[in-house]
């Protein structure tokens, strides 16, 4: 009996940490780390392509998702074209207040919202986990965003990370950043902000033994050379296209030392004819792009996977340096 009652008292004294901890966790910690947060919303600048949520009490027809359009508006209907571009949800808030209580005397309450950040767009390539297009409610820095990429793979030399620009502007050039030393350091958080439309691109190291492949194909990532030896065995180990996959324009980047090339392969003649040109061997480090039918980046926009995976990840690159 003794034992029991201590049991009890043991299991009731953790179910009662447990319940603590869940209760006392940050709300930062339990939201997605990605720009679809509202945390800052009011300070943020709408641009192209955000989505806004608008909601006006009683009145589900002026309700709803509004994207910002080239010109900066947002179509409301009644309304009309509300220019929102470079403006605070407060200020849209206030303005689109005043348009409704023109035709609607019970002045309804309005609530403006950023349901997308969408016009604040980084482009994540190379050895990371998840390659791809991701917006920021803030624009993040290169560690940041390759984080938010799920994390470097395990090959990754995050002391060559280049970052693009996506603006030349003003002289500016393609740089270096050794983001393996910040981390080492404790100063990641420290690195220069990107701008839109910046790329940054994580290289390989010497020793990389994967290929990567990107763009539509069901399971995108690296896969290890011993086992990817050729294009169909990659493709294989992939999953397979994704159907709505360009066979035909298939484009390989292949880096050795110094040297860059790219070659465009056709895998339709290799089904078809079996011409062997279109199933070429591969080699580490090369880089797979398969395009969509259609489209004019061969990119997936992934959402934001869990921190947990892409900390993993950048241990395991930081002590491959």
């Amino acid at each position: 009996m003794s034992w029991n009652r201590d049991r009890t008292g043991i299991l009731g004294f953790i179910l009662g940490c447990l319940v603590l901890a869940l209760a006392t966790t940050p709300a930062a910690a339990q939201a997605p780390a990605t720009g679809g947060a509202q945390e800052g919303a009011e300070e943020y600048r709408v641009g192209e392509g955000d989505v806004l949520r608008v909601d006006v009490a009683g009145r589900n027809d002026l309700t709803g998702n509004f994207t910002v359009s080239p010109a900066g508006t947002i179509q409301v209907p009644i309304i009309g074209a509300v220019q929102v571009s470079g403006r605070t949800t407060a200020e849209i808030r206030s303005d689109l207040s005043r348009r409704i209580s023109l035709f609607d005397r019970t002045s309804p309450q309005v609530t403006v919202g950023i349901a997308e950040y969408k016009s604040k767009k980084i482009f994540v390539l190379g050895a990371v986990l998840l390659p791809g297009i991701y917006a920021f409610a803030d624009m993040p820095n290169a560690w940041e965003a390759i984080a938010e990429a799920g994390g470097p793979v395990e090959d990754a030399d995050l002391a060559k990370v280049e970052v693009i620009p996506g603006d030349s502007s003003g002289g500016r050039k393609t740089e270096t950043v050794d983001v393996a030393t910040a981390i080492r350091e404790s100063r990641a958080d420290l690195l220069p902000k990107l701008r839109p439309g910046d790329t940054v691109r994580v290289p390989r190291g010497v020793s990389s033994t994967t290929v990567l492949l990107m763009g539509a194909v069901l399971r995108p990532g690296p896969q290890p050379i011993d086992q990817a030896r050729d294009l169909v065995s990659a493709l294989a180990r992939a999953g397979g296209p994704s159907n709505d996959a360009k066979l035909s324009r298939i484009e390989i980047v292949r880096v050795r030392g110094a040297d860059r090339s790219k070659m465009r392969v056709n895998l339709e003649s290799y089904f078809s004819s079996a011409d062997v040109t279109g199933n070429p061997r591969l080699e580490s480090g090369d880089t797979v792009f398969i395009p969509r039918a259609g489209g004019r980046n061969p990119l997936i926009v992934i959402g934001a996977i869990s921190t947990v995976v892409g900390l993993v990840s950048s241990i395991l690159a930081i002590a491959n340096n």
